[in-house]
């Protein structure tokens, strides 16, 4: 990530350099061209030499302290240069040009401390931004799985297994830490998608039929349509992914492979241990070893299978909730 005190501006670092350069330039050649002999020839002469403060302030903003001090360095140079060629005759003018010198340092000293300082509440500002919006969305999110929850209690406690489940693996597989935010987030709300099937449906104990099965089909399409007002995309892609197969026989797109987002991988993995461990009303649970022979039977083709063996290894140390708890 680009430190924000280092770049301000849009635009291309090199671009700003050429920019910082050419006004060094014009200004250096106004001021080298005016003349000194003469009142009013003279005023103009020390009016250009301000004019050396435009780039430094630009340096600072542009790139930081460092920035305003390496221009003001340059500027002091380029200033010295013209003293050299033209010291002037009186003390009271020579202090004059080693003061304006010394003002170009004081000036880069300034404007770099102002800008660090102003970057500082940016970042602070942007820090208690990104906190309050992680609190609407958890909010949000928390919201809408209580609402699965008051119609389908097993649905809700099976997410929020799955979400502590994902949530650990993926820290165990060294996934950044937003990435495990989201993941944590998508588990909860991976099957809100529900709400948009019938009762009849949702909660039927028989086989279903094919025309039901794509009804249950729907719900990561829904879960999208229902998640994408609250504008946290990497929770809306991998609740909507956790039925992706890596053999592209998967729903609701046919995804394969790494085509299948990494946490939407590692979330089909604890959304299928789960599952496989749970009571349903179709359904009688598995037992660990069954679980394990049914998801090593999916490896390559509903799952993940580095993934999987990496899963196996994590479940040696993994002390959240038990998996397939029930309701």
């Amino acid at each position: 990530m680009t430190d924000p005190v280092a770049v301000d501006a849009p635009g291309n670092p090199t671009r700003k350099l050429v920019a910082l350069g050419a006004l060094l330039l014009g200004v250096s050649l106004l001021h080298f061209s005016t003349a000194t002999v003469g009142h009013w020839a003279h005023a103009g002469h020390v009016f250009f030499r301000k004019l050396y403060f435009i780039p430094i302030v630009a340096g600072a903003i542009w790139f930081g302290p460092v920035g305003a001090a390496a221009v003001a360095a340059v500027s002091v140079g380029i200033y010295a240069f013209h003293v050299w060629l033209n010291w002037a005759p009186g003390t009271p003018e020579r202090v004059d040009q080693v003061g304006e010198m010394g003002s170009f340092l004081v000036l880069a000293a300034v404007a770099g401390v102002l800008v660090m300082l102003e970057r500082r509440a940016e970042r602070k500002a942007e820090r208690v931004r990104r906190s309050s919006e992680r609190q609407r969305i958890g909010t949000a999110v928390a919201a809408l799985a209580e609402t699965l929850g008051a119609r389908d209690p097993t649905t809700l406690a099976h997410s929020r297994r799955v979400a502590a489940l994902a949530a650990a693996f993926g820290r165990h597989l060294g996934l950044p830490a937003a990435d495990v935010r989201s993941l944590y987030l998508a588990g909860i709300v991976h099957d809100i998608g529900k709400i948009g099937v019938r009762d009849d449906v949702l909660l039927k104990p028989e086989t279903l039929t094919d025309e039901e099965r794509a009804m249950i089909m729907e719900h990561p399409r829904i879960a999208e349509k229902i998640l994408a007002p609250i504008g946290f995309e990497k929770v809306v892609r991998y609740a909507a992914v956790h039925h992706e197969n890596v053999d592209g026989t998967g729903y609701p797109e046919g995804l394969q492979g790494a085509q299948i987002p990494l946490p939407g991988r590692v979330l089909a993995i604890a959304d299928t241990y789960d599952a496989l461990l749970s009571e349903r009303p179709y359904k009688a649970p598995l037992d660990a070893d069954g679980v394990r022979r049914a998801m090593d039977a999916m490896a390559g083709t509903k799952l993940d299978s580095r993934l999987l063996r990496a899963f196996w290894a994590f479940l040696e140390t993994y002390e959240g909730p038990p998996p397939g708890a029930g309701a």
